[in-house]
């Protein structure tokens, strides 16, 4: 994908979870984390693409690649990754709280995204 297929791929995610999951999280926090994580992959790979010519297909060498050279922003971005993955691969009593759905989509997600839309 290019640099603006990423963003409108972030932008789209970003309007479901706000306009939609936002409002039913105390049912779906699982499915908020999941949507914030992927919301988030797209602005970094879109940045990625766009200041470093780079185009990860594994989360792994994404990971890799920001904890050394995006530091600022790798917790962040990480946080999000790690929230999505519980969601996606654990148990429903092991899914994310509200309060944690909440501030990942409040917090960390903004951060990824004004990091990556101050870059661009």
């Amino acid at each position: 994908m290019n640099v603006k297929a990423h963003l409108q791929k972030a932008e789209r995610n970003k309007e479901f979870l706000l306009g939609h999951l936002m409002k039913i999280l105390d049912k779906c926090p699982d499915w908020a984390t999941i949507v914030a994580f992927y919301s988030a992959l797209h602005f970094v790979e879109a940045f990625l693409k766009k200041n470093h010519g780079l185009d990860f297909k594994g989360h792994e060498e994404r990971h890799i690649f920001m904890s050394q050279h995006l530091r600022e922003v790798f917790s962040a971005y990480y946080r999000l990754y790690d929230l999505g993955f519980e969601s996606r691969y654990k148990s429903i009593k092991d899914a994310p709280s509200y309060d944690e759905a909440k501030s990942a989509v409040r917090h960390d997600l903004d951060d990824v995204e004004k990091f990556v839309m101050s870059r661009i």
